[in-house]
């Protein structure tokens, strides 16, 4: 799953600022903490900042998948390369585009058509892509990481401040 913001609606979502008080001490108490009555609304909030962190979050769109003994694997943000679907929605987008004479009647037979046309080799290909994509990105971090583990640099004086140094103590 990608990191589109309507994948990704929380249940029961924490409170914010701009909720009230008692709504704030409700979800904490919720969540099992013990907010005094004494607390300002920040305290409240940082103890709510404590409390979420310590929380997975558990996603309206997993829902679903979880009671039937699926479970959601979420993207890393930002990169939606791997998620094969993008390349099998590219098909259905291409093949309507080409059939579409920019007539709304048309457009839903039209998509059905186009998804009717994805095969099981075409997921087999996307998979494929995307797992190739993926080890060649490790490759390259993994590159990369080397790369900086084997960059040193020496922060202090070097051997002419050194040299520099013995003729002023000469000098004196």
């Amino acid at each position: 799953m990608d990191n589109a913001s309507y994948h990704s609606v929380i249940i029961d979502k924490a409170p914010t600022i701009s909720d009230r008080k008692h709504i704030i001490k409700e979800w904490l108490i919720k969540k099992g903490e013990i907010p005094t009555d004494d607390l300002r609304k920040s305290e409240l909030l940082e103890m709510v900042k404590l409390s979420s962190s310590r929380i997975e979050k558990d996603y309206v769109i997993d829902k679903m998948p979880r009671e039937n003994g699926h479970r959601i694997v979420r993207l890393p943000p930002y990169h939606c390369q791997y998620n094969p679907i993008e390349l099998i929605w590219g098909q259905v987008e291409k093949y309507v585009a080409k059939k579409n004479y920019f007539r709304m009647d048309n457009l839903k037979p039209l998509l059905q058509e186009a998804l009717q046309q994805v095969s099981k080799e075409n997921w087999s290909n996307a998979v494929k892509h995307m797992r190739n994509l993926q080890r060649k990105d490790c490759e390259l971090d993994d590159a990369a990481e080397h790369l900086l583990d084997s960059f040193i640099i020496n922060i202090g004086s070097s051997d002419d401040d050194d040299d520099d140094d013995n003729e002023k103590e000469n000098e004196i």
